[in-house]
């Protein structure tokens, strides 16, 4: 299905990553650069350069310049060990839980080569289950300290990788996806021929089972013909031989050459009867997945070094499974990755907080400039608004001054009509809040209480209190001082 936004330029580029991979054995330097975006896959770099004998400060110019030229936009690297630098052994583990299997790995390694356990990196393929019980698989080992040149050579150029690859493991995934041969019905018999070195695996279910190493390569097989091919055909029946003794899978049906095959002709003849099998030969290049600027100049780099190494591993990038760096180079790795990824999310936060920030500033200013619009429309209405409110106190003002004028006097009256001849007022006060105060001498204390009885049932007067009250003679007779408080009730009409 084609990605209709892939023709999208702006998107197209925003999505693009791009991956090196970096080859260096002792003679050869070689580098691949892919771009990936969406659902396409394209080659737009190969580079090549002759290494032999040179001192290492060289190298390092070499990989920068190699490096540079492709213009790459922080690519992720990949090394890729040569397969003659990689030793592969095939044995049966008596488990099927992966934790089970990679400890007896890393307790077994050191028996299958001369080096101790710490001198070595070590990984497996897994080959599937075996007698229920068991599972095989292709244990990859390298050195560590083929790894770490190769790995501080990178660093001194500049440049860090956070992967190591296995490269026939990359090869047996582009033999399938890439160049349609297909290793699930039977195993295929795969000849690698490289400028100095060729390789033989066996690919079965897209995965190496089985691999050897064999140091004739594409130049001595064109330079020197009759000298190396047919001991080359001899290495290669040793090989399959090899194979077959170790009783690892069923025997090929088919073997593929590809490779630095473009020079080497007049040998198909001898092939074909040394494996009693048909002979395929498969140009690994293809038009599909090259840039076409790249795929003119194909035959130039082609001719006597294989890229299909490197450029299997970029293409497998997220199929391959052995992982051949360092500990300890491996542990910087995830942390740098922790370190990124802290980065990111810290980012991203700040991103979220700044976003919401203005956000809010929006919604502020919005409803700031909203205000000042109902400002503007309602200002004649609130003008006249205050115009009546200023009109409606004048008219409370007044309301209360003829509803309260002469109130006073009106109360005295009532008084006056209130008390009982056996008592006289000798002191009257209206007091703030409607507060009312009067002191005067009566007979008798009932006649107090009579008076203040009467001002209760008044309308006039409301929380009625009887004060200090105390005797005293008043020439024959005994007189009452009294004194009463209460409040005005307020006026209703």
């Amino acid at each position: 299905m084609v990605n209709p936004m892939k023709n999208i330029p702006f998107l197209s580029a925003l999505n693009t990553k791009e991956y090196i991979g970096i080859y260096c054995s002792a003679t050869t330097l070689k580098l691949a650069h892919i771009k990936a975006a969406f659902n396409k896959i394209e080659l737009v770099h190969l580079l090549s350069h002759s290494i032999a004998g040179a001192q290492d400060n060289d190298i390092v110019k070499i990989i920068k310049a190699s490096f540079d030229e492709c213009k790459a936009r922080n690519p992720a690297v990949f090394s890729v060990i040569p397969n003659h630098a990689v030793i592969t052994k095939n044995i049966e583990i008596p488990s099927t839980d992966p934790h089970e299997i990679r400890e007896i790995i890393n307790l077994q390694a050191g028996r299958h080569t001369p080096y101790s356990r710490e001198e070595i990196i070590v990984d497996y393929i897994d080959l599937g289950a075996y007698k229920n019980s068991y599972t095989k698989i292709l244990l990859v080992i390298v050195t560590a300290n083929s790894v770490k040149k190769h790995f501080d050579l990178l660093d001194k150029a500049g440049i860090k990788a956070t992967h190591v690859a296995f490269a026939m493991e990359g090869i047996a995934y582009f033999l399938e996806k890439i160049l349609r041969i297909e290793s699930n019905s039977f195993p295929v018999a795969l000849i690698h021929i490289d400028e100095g070195c060729s390789d033989f695996a066996v690919i079965a279910k897209n995965k190496p089972v089985f691999l050897r190493n064999i140091p004739i390569g594409a130049q001595a097989l064109v330079q020197e013909k009759e000298k190396y091919e047919t001991k080359f055909v001899e290495e290669l029946k040793k090989s399959l031989e090899a194979y077959q003794s170790e009783d690892i899978e069923k025997m090929p049906q088919m073997v593929v050459v590809t490779g630095a095959m473009e020079e080497l002709t007049g040998w198909e003849t001898a092939l074909q009867a040394a494996f009693y099998v048909p002979v395929k030969y498969v140009p690994y290049f293809r038009s599909e997945i090259i840039a076409p600027s790249l795929f003119r100049q194909a035959a130039t780099f082609t001719r006597k070094v294989s890229f299909l190494d490197v450029i299997a591993t970029l293409f497998a990038r997220d199929e391959v499974k052995v992982e051949l760096i360092p500990e300890d180079l491996r542990l910087k790795v995830s942390l740098e990755e922790r370190g990124r990824e802290l980065i990111k999310t810290g980012v991203l936060t700040f991103a979220i907080f700044i976003l919401i920030f203005f956000l809010c500033i929006s919604i502020l200013y919005s409803k700031n400039s909203y205000v000042k619009k109902l400002d503007v429309k309602y200002r004649a209405l609130n003008q006249e608004a205050d115009a009546l409110k200023k009109d409606f106190d004048k008219n409370n003002l007044i309301k209360n001054y003829v509803l309260h004028h002469g109130f006073s006097v009106e109360l005295l009256v009532v008084l006056y009509e209130l008390i009982p001849l056996e008592a006289e007022l000798n002191d009257i006060r209206f007091e703030k809040q409607g507060k009312f105060l009067m002191r005067g001498t009566a007979a008798s204390m009932s006649t107090v209480f009579d008076l203040g009885d009467t001002m209760r049932k008044s309308k006039y007067f409301t929380e009625i209190k009887i004060g200090q009250t105390s005797r005293r003679k008043e020439g024959p007779k005994d007189v009452i001082d009294f004194e009463i408080t209460s409040s005005i009730a307020a006026r209703s009409d």
